[in-house]
């Protein structure tokens, strides 16, 4: 009823901003706006992206439904799904999906978190420790990551006095983090079609790569999460919860050798970084930095990404223990499926990036910034409002699907495009997200982590708020640095030392 009533709402507002010039200063704008305000009141990207697509061509159409209906179609969502880039990341995530289905299904991510604790009697540190390295090895989706760590690791925490809450922020803090700044995950994809189609003036891969350094909340929240578990720094909130009692009814997944799961990690990584250089149509140099500086900006990349997609998953199956073939059918068809979601959000993010171009966002945005902020002031003004608009939205891919466009719109001066400004702005609008995500109470991941860890997702908001601080805290700083000049590896490296004095300097809990 109340999605409904939204809807109607929506429909309604843009229509009559259609049809009344006086509404003309908010036109270009209005599409993000009922998106923003969708995902606000419904916690539904999908929801309120395809409702911003909607309102845009309800605009773009003068008022008239059903000429709405046939630019929606004809001219933003089915134009979206042709192009090599657009369906190879359709294909990639459903590979990459099926992938993470049959790694799970095999047990052998739990073997290897037995192995790695040894004796239940192991410290707090020993078992948190290799929660955190599971999870970068995990790095493939962050919300199988969060699922997956979660649950294998309950009883482990449980045995060990480590509450359940704890166990959630090193679930959470890892597994959005490392997917977003992993070359080889089902973000990716999302992610390079974001900076592709809203730049095309820059090498979509090659920007990405750049943009790692100047994506410091993720990667200095990789660094806290082992920092903070070494010197067992809890902030009071997450003092305050206690380690819950080992429940017998518990039974533990099915385990099988490590090496199960080691293989196809290793092959699907080198299959993709082997195979950018046969699709790049040069001379393969696989120990020539310069050839995989070609190979990552060509456009064999797209190609490149499936094909190494399915060399992992061949080995995946081939890896899986024989006695248990028949399980591997349903693991692919249940992992492939749960990125179902995704990809409806994926080709409505396209398609409103679509919009955003028809409406004149882009333009509207470059006139009304003007000279009022500086570029080398702009990485650190999308990261503030990307934050923002994460948290309040609770989606970290609605989130990028609707800053990015506006935020790299702001690069563009005249007919140039200042690329140099590029890489801040991409990785502001990925950490910004991680953010607001990592502090939003209805954000997916962050239910899924609570829920898979055994914990309230209210609880495990307010047990991590402190530590998600500190690390956005830093980022800033590291923005700040980047503003006067100093380059995004060595301002990163300075907030990282910044976050470093701050955690040893605090009261810390002694180490059971």
């Amino acid at each position: 009823m109340r999605n409904g009533l939204v809807g109607i709402g929506v429909l309604a507002a843009s229509w009559l901003i259609a049809l009344f010039p006086v509404f003309a200063e908010i036109v270009p704008f209005w599409p993000a706006i009922v998106a923003f305000a969708v995902i606000l009141l419904t916690r539904n990207a999908a929801a309120g992206l395809g409702a911003g697509v909607v309102a845009g061509c309800l605009i773009l159409a003068k008022g008239a439904p059903i000429e709405a209906a046939r630019l929606a179609l004809e001219d933003h969502v089915f134009p979206e799904l042709t192009g090599t880039w657009h369906i190879s990341a359709l294909v990639f995530t459903l590979l990459l999906g099926s992938f993470a289905g049959i790694l799970e299904t095999s047990g052998g991510f739990t073997s290897l978190l037995k192995k790695m604790l040894g004796s239940s009697a192991k410290p707090q540190r020993r078992v948190l420790g290799s929660v955190y390295g599971l999870g970068l090895l995990c790095f493939f989706d962050g919300l199988a990551n969060s699922m997956l760590m979660g649950r294998i690791s309950r009883q482990a925490v449980d045995r060990t006095g480590i509450s359940r809450e704890k166990l959630a922020w090193v679930v959470d803090s890892t597994s959005s983090p490392v997917a977003c700044v992993a070359f080889i995950s089902t973000w990716i994809a999302f992610q390079l079609t974001l900076i592709g189609d809203n730049l095309p003036g820059g090498e979509a891969y090659q920007l990405y790569f750049q943009s790692i350094p100047a994506n410091p909340y993720c990667l200095l929240t990789l660094f806290l999460v082992p920092l903070a578990i070494f010197r067992h720094w809890e902030p009071g909130p997450m003092r305050r919860y206690r380690a819950s009692e080992v429940s017998a009814t518990e039974v533990s997944a099915a385990t099988t050798e490590p090496w199960r799961v080691l293989v196809p990690l290793a092959v699907l990584a080198l299959s993709i970084m082997v195979s950018l250089q046969i699709w790049s149509g040069n001379e393969i140099r696989l120990f020539s930095l310069d050839a995989w500086r070609e190979a990552a900006s060509s456009n064999g990349t797209p190609m490149a990404l499936v094909g190494g997609a399915l060399a992992g998953l061949t080995a995946a199956w081939a890896c899986f223990p024989p006695a248990r073939r028949r399980e591997v059918g349903p693991a692919m068809l249940q992992g492939a499926a749960g990125l179902l979601p995704a990809l409806v959000i994926l080709i409505l993010a396209w398609s409103l990036g679509s919009v955003f171009e028809a409406s004149g966002a882009a333009a509207r945005i470059q006139t009304l910034l003007g000279n009022q902020i500086a570029l080398p002031w702009l990485p650190l003004t999308v990261f503030g409002v990307t934050s923002l608009t994460a948290f309040a939205t609770g989606s970290s891919w609605g989130t990028m699907a609707l800053i990015m466009p506006l935020a790299l719109s702001a690069l563009t001066l005249g007919e140039s495009t200042e690329l140099a400004f590029a890489p801040g702005v991409i990785g502001a609008v990925f950490g910004g997200a991680v953010f607001g995500d990592h502090c939003s109470p209805f954000s997916d991941t962050t239910v899924v982590s609570a829920m898979a860890a055994g914990c309230r997702p209210i609880d495990h908001v307010i047990s991590q708020l402190p530590y998600a601080l500190a690390a956005a805290l830093a980022a800033a700083a590291a923005y700040l640095l980047m503003a006067t000049g100093l380059s995004a590896i060595l301002a990163t490296l300075s907030a990282g030392s910044l976050l470093t004095i701050f955690v040893l300097t605090q009261t810390c809990d002694r180490v059971h």
